[in-house]
């Protein structure tokens, strides 16, 4: 990077870009990281090579601001990773000096305490609870967060089942809604509903959607090959597409 970036010998495009100019291809080198991660199986080669490549483009962009910060004199590389070791070690007083703790929730609420101290936050000047999440977070992100926050304080169903039923219970008022206002209001209350029951059945619901359009996509190409045989989707009926579908489900399956 300091090579791409050296006035007169170094790369034009690299030259022109600034922390802002670079906030785009952060976001899709992010994305690349999760899709590889909702495609990757341990001990596959060819998943694993996939997903090391693309956290080295993700690592690239986090080299590419360090750079930035270098040429003016702010900081660098060294100093970013300084900086989150320092952190992880003062977070982590279990490991690092004489602090114990009972089990993983033990831990999380200490790492939050100490958060608090970092930015000198005593009792009464604590931030509510639902404010400064990263307004840059994906809606089902945002969700989790919520859900996650309000759960630390208590405020949360006993058990699993109680959230399916709250699923349920917003699926029958999104079935009932006729009214397009209100039908939008129940569809997100089910979304929401959702996201909570993923989050406390811990299951990542990123994960888990972008896998199910692997598995989609995968299934589609059968029904599409179906089609194409037979002379095009105008030769292709809804009955005879389910049965190419269902097909490619059964052969999915191991």
């Amino acid at each position: 990077m300091a090579a791409l970036r050296k006035p007169e010998s170094g790369c034009p495009w690299d030259l022109k870009q600034d922390h802002q100019t670079l906030v785009r291809y952060l976001r899709e080198e992010a994305a690349e990281v999760l899709d590889a991660l909702a495609a990757h199986r341990p001990g596959d080669a060819a998943t694993e090579v996939h997903l090391c490549e693309e956290l080295g483009d993700l690592w690239l962009q986090i080299a590419f601001h360090a750079q930035l910060a270098a040429d003016r004199g702010a900081w660098d590389l060294h100093e970013v990773e300084r900086a989150v070791v320092e952190k992880l070690v003062r977070r982590h007083p279990h490991v690092f000096a004489e602090v114990e703790v009972a089990g993983a929730e033990e831990v999380l609420t200490n790492w939050a305490a100490i958060k608090r101290e970092e930015k000198g936050l005593g009792p009464e000047s604590e931030p509510r609870l639902l404010e400064g999440i990263p307004a840059s977070m994906s809606p089902m992100d945002e969700a989790l967060e919520i859900g996650r926050r309000c759960a630390k304080v208590g405020f949360e169903w006993p058990d699993l089942e109680g959230v399916l039923d709250k699923v349920k219970e917003e699926v029958a008022e999104l079935q009932a809604e006729s009214d397009p206002v209100r039908v939008e209001e129940e569809f997100g209350d089910v979304l929401f509903s959702l996201m909570q029951w993923a989050r406390k059945k811990g299951v990542d619901p990123d994960a888990a959607l972008r896998r199910q359009m692997i598995r989609f996509k995968g299934r589609f190409e059968s029904v599409e090959d179906d089609a194409r045989a037979a002379g095009g989707w105008d030769h292709r009926d809804l009955d005879q597409m389910e049965a190419a579908w269902q097909a490619a489900k059964r052969k999915a399956k191991p």
